[in-house]
């Protein structure tokens, strides 16, 4: 039978021992096989199990023990089939998460023999089609009809006060690190990230369905999956965990679990995302900031946690080493004798407070020089943040200044301007090194941003559109029309006073069109031949829309800013200095959205 349905002997494994019932040889359980999704050993394990098959003594009618043990292994495997025979009966189960098994065929094997019946197990038992089955989704349960139970439920006033105490309180309840936010249909209970740590969730529902339901979110998911598009409605599209199915249906992935909720679920999940999300985002924004690490790329390894400041020649590197070892804050007194050498990092400290740790390693870029190159690393020191917290301050963050905790832009100030000097001139006749060039052995990568309130021209903004146009093209969602209505009219205004002969006109035409396409109450055709009036037409025209609608396709503000970048890099703008102002003002929370979710959010999604 299995070998009909497509399953190969070598994804079988038959090493499970059944509890054999000795007094009664005719209840004995002979066997017990489990088919896996995998052939490799190592790997054939829950997240793997397909299908548990138990065989019976020929002769026995008593399936309960053979169902019984069935479910205890159901337990362990977590199997999306159940198959209980004796060689003449057959039960069938289909297993759900946190719900119980449905018995889909319970007859005599020669049932089979009428090709309905058989195309219909085949249909669910076949191994292709099981192999494809997302293990954890739920969406084999029949929502329609349990949806429609539980309002024929809420309709009736003796039931409905029963439904009503099964909801949750809403409440919202903060301790330290750990947040719950509560709503009738949802819970969430959550641990916020502590110091660029890691954090996680649990998701409950209250719902009949998905009473017993709990949902684990890593940090990683928490970023990838929950914490775009917030403060949205479920059915603008702009979450990329909910996706609308029918009128008032919607799927959520959530981790590795697809459940199916209703419009009022979908709410209360959506706001309790929105508290518990806002207050993470938060947490990571106010880290970098009071730390200064946004323009330091972050790099994980060996335990380590950090962002890479700059690169050093390797010969400069050891005489620094030398002289972090001789100036150890221990052995003297003097203002240099601040160092003490770890298992990797390197404490800067008076022994009373530290003020930083680096960590060195040695360059892994596939350079030909790499071999030459020390990277210099900001450590993020989780011990060091512990004792911080422990100690009299309110918060970690109140010791930041040059008395305490160093940030990343001015360690990397204190070690290029200050101490590498200062090891230069200390070992000049030692080791001749007078003739050292700083610009030549410190590879020190600068931001190409001006910074925004420093702005003084037009073309400053450019690297700041080509980040957002780059995170715009990688976003797929939808945007709350809310982050762009600012944003389109002003910089609308701003390439209002353009000089028409400006080049690559075809090019912002091509951009566009594909946006008038889409607008009905476009007056121009594509086959006409566009001058600029009629580019500065379409803005406006983007821009009454954008101002009449809840969201936006995050394809068609790439193109806006596709064409706000062309015409600024090529085009003569006559501009006031209120225009510029004005742009700056309204940029800058667009880019800080792009910067996090770029950062944060983007290298976690799947």
């Amino acid at each position: 039978m299995f070998q009909h349905l497509g399953y190969p002997d070598s994804y079988r494994q038959c090493k499970y021992a059944l509890t054999n019932n000795l007094d009664n040889p005719a209840k004995q359980l002979k066997n017990a096989q489990i088919y896996f999704a995998t052939d490799d050993v190592i790997q054939q394990n829950v997240s793997t199990s397909l299908v548990i098959v138990i065989y019976l003594s020929p002769n026995t009618q008593s399936f309960s023990e053979a169902i019984n043990q069935a479910k205890f292994y159901s337990n362990y495997l977590k199997p999306l089939i159940l198959l209980i025979t004796n060689g003449y009966s057959l039960k069938i189960f289909k297993c759900f998460p946190y719900h119980r098994e449905e018995l889909i065929f319970d007859s005599i094997i020669d049932t089979l023999r009428n090709k309905q019946v058989a195309e219909n197990i085949y249909y669910q038992l076949n191994f292709d089609s099981l192999r494809k089955t997302n293990k954890t989704t739920l969406k084999n349960f029949s929502y329609t009809e349990f949806s429609n139970i539980e309002k024929y439920l809420s309709r009736h006033t003796e039931f409905g006060k029963i439904l009503e105490k099964s909801e949750f309180e809403p409440c919202l309840l903060k301790t330290g690190h750990h947040l719950i936010v509560v709503k009738p249909k949802v819970l969430i209970e959550c641990n916020l990230p502590q110091a660029f740590g890691k954090g996680d969730c649990v998701i409950q529902f209250s719902s009949i369905i998905l009473r017993r339901l709990k949902i684990c979110l890593t940090h990683p998911q928490i970023l990838g999956q929950l914490i775009t598009g917030l403060y949205t409605k479920p059915e603008w599209g702009c979450r990329r965990f909910l996706k609308q199915i029918d009128a008032d249906i919607f799927e959520a992935s959530l981790g590795q679990t697809t459940v199916i909720l209703s419009e009022l679920e979908a709410a209360d999940l959506c706001l309790c995302i929105d508290a518990i999300c806002q207050e993470y985002k938060k947490r990571i924004i106010e880290f970098e900031d009071n730390l200064e690490t946004w323009d330091f790329k972050f790099v994980e390894f060996s335990d380590v946690r950090g962002f890479h400041l700059f690169s050093i020649d390797v010969k400069l590197w050891k005489i620094m080493h030398n002289f972090m070892k001789k100036f150890n804050y221990a052995q003297g007194k003097s203002e240099w004798h601040l160092f003490d050498q770890g298992n990797i990092s390197i404490r800067i400290s008076r022994g009373i407070r530290d003020h930083t740790f680096i960590v060195p390693r040695l360059s892994n870029s596939y350079s030909a020089f790499s071999n030459n190159q020390v990277d210099i690393f900001y450590e993020i020191n989780d011990i060091h943040i512990a004792t911080l917290e422990r100690s009299n301050l309110n918060s970690w963050q109140e010791d930041i200044g040059i008395r305490g905790t160093w940030t990343a832009k001015y360690t990397k100030t204190w070690l290029i301007e200050k101490f590498i000097p200062k090891v230069i001139n200390y070992y000049s006749q030692e080791f001749q090194v007078l003739e050292f060039d700083l610009d030549k052995n410190i590879l020190n990568y600068q931001s190409q941003h001006t910074i925004i309130k420093e702005m003084n021209e037009i073309k400053d903004l450019l690297p700041y559109l080509r980040d957002i146009q780059v995170w715009l093209q990688k976003y797929i969602e939808n945007i709350a029309a809310s982050s762009l209505k600012q944003y389109y009219q002003v910089f609308t205004d701003l390439v209002r006073n353009t000089d028409s002969a400006i080049a690559g006109l075809d090019y912002i035409t091509m951009n566009l069109q594909k946006i008038i396409w889409k607008l009905p109450s476009a007056e121009i055709s594509k086959e006409e031949i566009w001058n600029f009036n009629d580019i500065i037409y379409c803005l406006d025209t983007q821009v009454a829309k954008i101002n009449n609608c809840q969201y936006e396709s995050s394809s068609q503000a790439d193109l806006i800013t596709r064409v706000f970048i062309w015409i600024i890099d090529n085009g003569k703008i006559n501009h006031s200095q209120g225009q510029l102002n004005a742009a700056k003002q309204a940029l800058l929370p667009l880019w800080e959205q792009c910067r996090f979710e770029m950062r944060h959010v983007y290298p976690h999604r799947q």
